[in-house]
């Protein structure tokens, strides 16, 4: 329907080096902004106190023993089962995060950042339904002491609670369609902002709440499994919302000044044919339901859906005031990789969303995402405008929590030049940072820009091998090395602007 993924293409060559002033100018649009125009030697600076940093997940980088041991989660019980992931490796070690976090932070102080995003391991603090969550867990207290570590060294702090993954055992009864999930999700919420709270300073409720729908009821590739399971899948978006509206409102009645929002991955769509009215109907049902529908929920208070779609009595059904909801947006929290062509599917019965078409005009990553950065502008300029106030008058602030390049190298590999050279990454990262700050100065509230990924992590469904990190990860020796990426991001964050000349010779370390 929406995410279709081409699963990844077998790239293990590193790619030749090319004139990173090329990245630049990629995709520039044909209106330039006057300060683009100026001379390539140009200082392109962001705004005083701009926000650089990375983000992570628990499940991808941790390798947390007693969650893993104990098959505390949906996903950890998933990896194991036959055909679920793409090079049939599991999280079970990953980048052994939550032992070797002072390290990885050190990294990030090293690279000039000021500002990290964590998601929380739910299923690890909560493994059945008799527990009492409790001021002394030791996976609390290692939260605890990481996020005071990264406060104590000036860094702005970013805390997901569900970052796709369920405790086990409220997986298995229904998941985020069973309403204890809802209750369960509300009580976390309480609890950590009460523990943790003065430590963080946005909070993330739910990550990418359209993606989790679609991977797991309608392309079946992530737990629970279903496949074009519409039903299932509108009523999870519906429960959702329920779950963050509960969870915004018992973070703030612990913290009442606490910044709290989602993270919303957000698609660039366009048609195949611009000239076919059906493609362009295509595009409009995917963009309303999967960029649109649940920021217009948390906006409004109320769930609805196209009209098209609408004539179907089910989702009538689940339209409506959700209650609670209304303004539980304190910021906009945005997720950006890439575009999607799409296309009218000639079948019956018909099918409003059609499907994703192989056509892509630009460069593409292993993961066969093409790299659209003039996507990223025209979200933050154009469609992010009805979100840009909330029920007060406020302007609200916008941070991009997510943006990245996959690169793919088996998991097996360790020494050696590999993928150090990532001239890929490094354009990707430019090109996008470029179309920010175009975006920034055309009226953008845009306050920081974190980098998907610091390290290399479990990629879900694609396993180990899809790299993101700005940091290698020779897994079988969890050795950290710094990509030529990281230095350009070093060199950013340090000057907090772009400069557009001598990037390509950054050395490598």
């Amino acid at each position: 329907m929406i995410l279709e993924t081409k699963r990844a293409m077998k790239c293990d060559k590193t790619p030749n080096t090319d004139n990173l002033q090329n990245g630049l100018n990629q995709q520039a649009p044909a209106m330039e902004h006057k300060q683009i125009k100026e001379s390539a030697k140009s200082l392109f600076k962001f705004p005083d106190g701009f926000l650089w940093g990375v983000a992570t997940s628990h499940f991808q980088v941790e390798g947390h023993k007693g969650e893993i041991q104990a098959r505390m989660s949906d996903w950890a019980r998933w990896t194991t089962e036959e055909g679920r992931i793409l090079d049939k490796s599991t999280a079970d070690q990953a980048c052994e995060f939550f032992e070797r976090y002072a390290q990885d932070i050190e990294l990030c102080e090293q690279l000039n950042l000021n500002s990290f995003r964590l998601s929380l391991n739910w299923p690890a603090m909560c493994p059945g339904p008799n527990h009492e969550y409790r001021s002394d867990d030791p996976t609390l207290q290692v939260y605890r002491d990481m996020l005071k570590m990264l406060k104590e060294k000036g860094f702005k702090t970013f805390v997901t609670l569900f970052h796709f993954c369920l405790p086990n055992w409220l997986a298995e009864i229904g998941g985020w369609n069973n309403e204890v999930t809802v209750m369960e999700f509300e009580k976390f919420s309480a609890f950590v902002a009460k523990e943790l709270g003065e430590y963080v300073d946005f909070w993330i409720t739910i990550n990418e709440p359209l993606v989790y729908v679609f991977q797991g009821y309608i392309s079946g590739d992530w737990p629970p499994g279903y496949k074009q399971n519409f039903t299932g899948g509108f009523n999870c978006t519906r429960n959702l919302l329920i779950g963050h509206a509960r969870s915004y409102h018992a973070i703030h009645a612990a913290q009442p000044n606490a910044k709290v929002s989602i993270t919303h991955h957000w698609m660039s769509f366009a048609p195949k044919n611009r000239f076919s009215p059906l493609d362009q109907l295509v595009r409009y049902m995917r963009d309303s339901v999967f960029n649109h529908c649940f920021m217009d929920a948390m906006q409004t208070g109320r769930l609805k859906f196209p009209w098209p779609a609408m004539l179907d009595s089910g989702l009538r059904s689940l339209a409506g005031e959700v209650p609670g909801l209304k303004d539980t947006m304190d910021y906009i929290g945005i997720n950006y990789y890439t575009r999607q062509f799409c296309e009218f599917e000639y079948k019956w019965p018909a099918e409003l969303f059609g499907c994703k078409s192989d056509l892509v005009e630009n460069e593409i990553s292993d993961l066969g995402w093409e790299t659209y950065p003039q996507g990223l502008y025209d979200l933050l300029v154009r469609d992010l405008k009805r979100y840009r106030y909330d029920g007060k008058g406020n302007l609200r602030e916008i941070y991009i929590t997510e943006n990245g390049h996959a690169n793919i190298y088996e998991a097996d590999l360790t020494d050696g030049d590999w993928s150090l050279e990532d001239t890929g990454r490094v354009k990707y990262l430019v090109s996008h940072l470029n179309s920010l700050y175009r975006a920034i100065t055309d009226g953008a509230n845009v306050k920081g820009y974190l980098h998907w990924s610091l390290l290399d992590n479990f990629e879900w469904a694609e396993g180990l091998r899809a790299r993101f990190g700005l940091v290698r990860v020779s897994y079988p020796t969890l050795k950290r090395t710094l990509r030529r990426s990281a230095h350009i991001y070093k060199q950013i964050a340090e000057k907090n602007a772009l400069v557009q000349q001598n990037l390509s010779r950054i050395p490598i370390e």
